[in-house]
């Protein structure tokens, strides 16, 4: 049982990491598994549905479904077409908010769907350039307010980089270069830094947290459990080895929360929406597939090009209320994922080997969750639901009195 309430809590979220890829291969990952033997080791964490990237982070901040949260996607649609989930899509109160209306102190270093007024300390994403449009693009787009928000945030603390000078580490990101995995591993990396640095300060944040990427960009370039995706869980694990040694003492004062926002699997093909559904404005996310019907016999006839190729429809519930009519979800079959851009066949090889957004209940997006510190005696969970991790959190941080739909683990 936990004897008593910790009030400081960081939050590491390790991108793409499947409860199978973590179960099977610990071993290559000593930080971590110290850290599961000594707490709770949920084996298999569903993710929510769709198992995606940015409803994933959402879903960690708040505790509710898709259909709640307004992000059920790494894209929503607009109204008119698919753009960027954004922070301010999030249309329920996430837990750097509640911890910060209660007067906690909070960090978030890198932590994606964020809004920078919900957090004391804010440093953006180091991915937050891919989701804005510059002039140098071929075909330049409009910003999202939200994320040119994100980007051009300025920490008016100086908390951070006070503690990066400290120690002579640099303060801010490089300047981007063109090799986007180098440049996502050196993001990481400093990350990883900031948030060991902060967090061992003398102001330490009641509330931090921070997130690694490249375990999940790894994966689609090169294969689910490919050497190079094992490799890239043991560098994710050595900037967990880093967090920790930059925390020195402080590391006795944080109960950690460790897991990922979604698993991955092996995609064999694709299929390509716009030879299949020319006309029609979709969105591919990973095995699932959301496309801007008319009305529901335009939803009939887009299912009836689709079943050729195995794809069927899926019930949309979990969608905002306000997204149903209009848009509608499809399945690909195992195996299968949807990729954008132009393409001579309906059905491809893939860019991405590895994928995630899979058929609901699919075991390759299961995911883990370790819960470790102060208080917290080792057990093990077999499996637990997407929407019980924020209560989790609220009640390690005192905020047990907050509305959530699931209950918070037995800790």
């Amino acid at each position: 049982m936990l004897d008593c309430l910790v009030p400081k809590v960081l939050l590491v979220m390790i991108d793409g990491v499947s409860a199978d890829s973590f179960r099977r291969h610990l071993g290559r990952m000593p930080n971590l598994a110290r850290l599961a033997r000594g707490g709770v080791t949920v084996e298999r964490l569903a993710s929510l549905v769709p198992g995606i990237s940015l409803p994933g982070r959402a879903s960690i901040l708040t505790g509710r479904s898709a259909a709640e949260i307004g992000v059920y996607g790494n894209k929503v649609w607009d109204g008119v077409g698919f753009s960027y989930a954004t922070p301010d899509d999030v249309r329920v109160p996430t837990l750097a908010r509640r911890a910060l209306d209660a007067g906690l102190d909070v960090a978030s270093v890198g932590f994606g769907m964020v809004r920078p007024e919900d957090a004391t300390v804010f440093r953006r994403p180091w991915w937050v350039d891919d989701f804005v449009q510059r002039g140098r693009d071929a075909e330049p787009t409009p910003s999202q307010g939200a994320w040119l928000r994100v980007a051009n945030h300025v920490d008016a603390t100086g908390r951070l980089a006070e503690a990066a000078a400290a120690v002579g580490y640099p303060a801010d990101f490089p300047a981007r270069f063109p090799d986007r995995l180098v440049y996502g591993l050196t993001g990481d990396m400093h990350v990883a830094n900031w948030a060991g640095l902060l967090g061992g300060s003398e102001r330490a944040p009641d509330l931090l947290l921070t997130e690694l990427l490249m375990t999940d960009s790894v994966q689609h370039r090169f294969g689910f459990e490919s050497e190079a995706a094992l490799w890239s869980l043991g560098y994710a694990d050595n900037l967990v080895g880093v967090i920790l040694r930059r925390l020195g003492a402080r590391a006795e004062e944080y109960t950690f929360v460790v897991l990922s926002d979604h698993g991955h699997f092996t995609v064999d093909r694709v299929i390509r929406p716009e030879v299949v559904l020319p006309g029609h404005v979709t969105d591919c996310e990973g095995g699932h597939l959301h496309v801007v019907v008319e009305d529901d016999a335009d939803a009939a006839a887009v299912a009836e090009r689709l079943a050729p190729f195995g794809a069927v429809p899926y019930d949309n519930s979990y969608l905002p209320p306000d997204h149903r009519r209009r848009v509608r979800a499809f399945l690909a079959p195992d195996g299968v994922g949807f990729e954008p851009g132009p393409a001579d066949a309906p059905v491809t090889a893939p860019n991405n080997v590895s994928s995630h957004g899979l058929r609901p209940g699919h075991p390759g997006d299961d995911r883990f969750l370790l819960v470790s510190g102060p208080g917290v005696a080792p057990r093990r969970i077999p499996r637990a639901e997407a929407g019980r991790v924020a209560p989790t959190v609220a009640r390690l941080l005192g905020l047990a009195g907050e509305d959530y739909p699931q209950r918070a683990l037995p800790l």
